[in-house]
C-alpha cells in the first residue's frame, strides 16, 4: 500500500551513498529507492512532505553517525501529494506496525493529519506542541483553518484527544482569551521565558505524549533562520535538541513531526542541519528508552503525601531505575481515562507536595479528569 501514497527518494538530489562508510546514517538506513524495503523490525521511517524540505534535511542527516545498538531505521521518501488528507493513512498504518514515523513538513497545518493518525487508535491521546505562537483562535470571524490548525483539532467531531500541553510560546504573540480557554480545559501552556528557566520542568509532559508537533518557530532566528517570520527570541539549538531526546525515550511517543522548514529562507543549510541534529538526538533518545511505566509496583518506590490543610494523601512513584517520578490521580470510573491515571511529574512537584502546596500539574489534570 505505501508506494501508492510515497514516492522514492531521488538520491542523486542528495548525495553519492557510495562515498559514505558502513556507520553513517545513509549506508544503515533502509531507503525506499525503487521499492519499499522491507520494515521487518524497523522502529523508526522518515517521511518527507515537500521533497526540497525533507532533501536539505537528508543531505545532513545522512552524513550522521547511524543510531546506537543497531536501530533499524528506514527513510520512506516524500509523499505524492501535499494535502494533510493525504498523508494520514500512511502515518496511522506505520503506527499500527510499530513504526514510529519522523515527519519532516513544511507549514505547521499538518499537525492536523498527524492528529488525526491516531483515530484509528482506541483510546484517549496527549499531545505536545511546541510553537512560538499558540495556533488557536476564538474569534470566529478569523477564518484561516489552516492556519489555527489547534481549533480543528479541538473541535473534531470525533474527539480523541485526552491533554494537550503547549510548550514556547512567546507572550507577547499570545491573547489572554486564547490561555484562558486552555486553561479550562486542564490544558498546559508553558510559555518561553519559564521553560528556558528550567528545561528538564517541560521532560514530563514530553513523557506523557503520544506525539510531539515542533515548528522551528520555536528557536532563535540566529539558530535557525529557515522559517518564513523567524524571531530574535527563542530556544537554542542545544535547547531543540534536548527536547527531541526528551521525546525519543518518551516509552508513549509514537510520532513526531517537524515543521515551519522553508530552504528558501535558510542560510547555508544551518535550519536543515539542526533539523537533521534533532532526529538524531530523538533516535538516540529511542535507543536509551527505559520502559519504566509505573506498571510493577516492585520497580517502584512508593511515596504517599498528606497535604497540609486538605484530606488529599498523594500517592508519587519514583522509578528505581531512572529516578523519574510520577503522580497518581484518585480512582478514576472512566475507562477510557484509565490509561491517563499515572501522570508523569518532577522531583520539585514532588517537594512542592511535600510542603504543603498541590502541584500546577495535578490540578489542571484535575480539570481533564471529567
Amino acid at each position: 500500500m505505501l508506494n501508492n501514497w510515497l514516492q522514492p527518494v531521488q538520491l542523486k538530489n542528495i548525495l553519492s551513498i557510495k562515498e559514505l562508510s558502513i556507520h553513517q546514517w545513509g549506508r544503515v538506513a533502509k531507503i525506499y529507492k525503487k521499492s519499499i524495503p522491507n520494515l521487518k523490525d524497523v522502529k523508526l521511517a522518515i517521511v518527507g512532505i515537500e521533497e526540497g524540505n525533507a532533501n536539505a534535511v537528508r543531505r545532513h542527516l545522512y552524513t550522521m553517525t547511524a543510531p546506537i545498538n543497531s536501530l533499524p531505521v528506514a527513510d520512506l521518501g516524500n509523499f505524492r501529494k501535499i494535502h494533510p488528507e493525504f498523508i494520514i493513512p500512511v502515518l496511522a498504518e506505520l503506527q499500527e506496525n510499530g513504526i514510529i514515523p519522523i515527519i519532516i513538513g513544511g507549514h505547521h497545518a499538518f499537525t492536523y493529519a498527524q492528529y488525526k493518525a491516531f483515530s484509528f487508535q482506541n483510546y484517549l491521546i496527549n499531545a505536545v506542541v511546541a510553537n512560538e505562537r499558540i495556533a488557536y483562535t476564538s474569534d470566529r470571524r478569523k477564518k484561516d483553518k489552516d492556519y489555527f490548525y489547534l481549533n480543528k483539532i479541538l473541535q473534531d467531531k470525533k474527539h480523541f484527544l485526552f491533554n494537550l500541553s503547549h510548550i514556547g510560546h512567546q507572550t507577547h504573540f499570545v491573547d489572554t482569551k486564547t490561555l484562558d480557554a486552555f486553561d479550562k480545559k486542564g490544558f498546559e501552556c508553558t510559555r518561553l521565558g519559564k521553560m528556558k528557566d528550567n528545561l528538564a520542568e517541560i521532560e514530563p509532559f514530553i513523557r506523557d505524549a503520544d506525539m510531539l508537533s515542533f515548528d522551528i518557530s520555536v528557536l532563535k532566528q540566529s539558530e535557525a533562520p529557515g522559517h518564513q517570520l523567524p524571531s530574535p527570541s527563542g530556544i537554542f539549538a542545544e535547547e531543540a535538541c534536548q527536547i527531541a531526546y526528551y521525546a525519543g525515550m518518551s516509552d508513549k511517543m509514537t510520532s513526531f513531526g517537524l515543521y515551519g522548514y522553508y530552504p528558501e529562507h535558510d542560510r547555508q543549510d544551518q535550519t536543515a542541519q539542526l533539523i537533521a541534529q534533532m532526529i538524531w538526538y530523538f533516535s538516540d533518545g529511542f535507543c536509551h528508552r527505559l520502559n519504566d511505566l509505573p506498571i510493577n509496583a516492585n520497580k517502584f518506590t512508593r511515596y504517599a503525601v498528606n497535604v497540609k490543610g486538605t484530606k488529599y494523601e498523594l500517592i508519587f512513584w519514583k522509578s528505581k531505575k531512572s529516578e523519574r517520578w510520577w503522580v497518581q490521580m484518585p480512582t478514576i470510573s472512566n475507562r477510557k481515562q484509565k490509561r491517563h491515571q499515572v501522570i508523569p511529574c518532577s522531583l520539585n512537584d514532588y517537594n512542592l507536595a511535600c510542603q504543603g502546596e498541590i502541584p500546577n500539574r495535578l490540578l489542571n489534570a484535575s480539570k481533564r479528569f471529567v
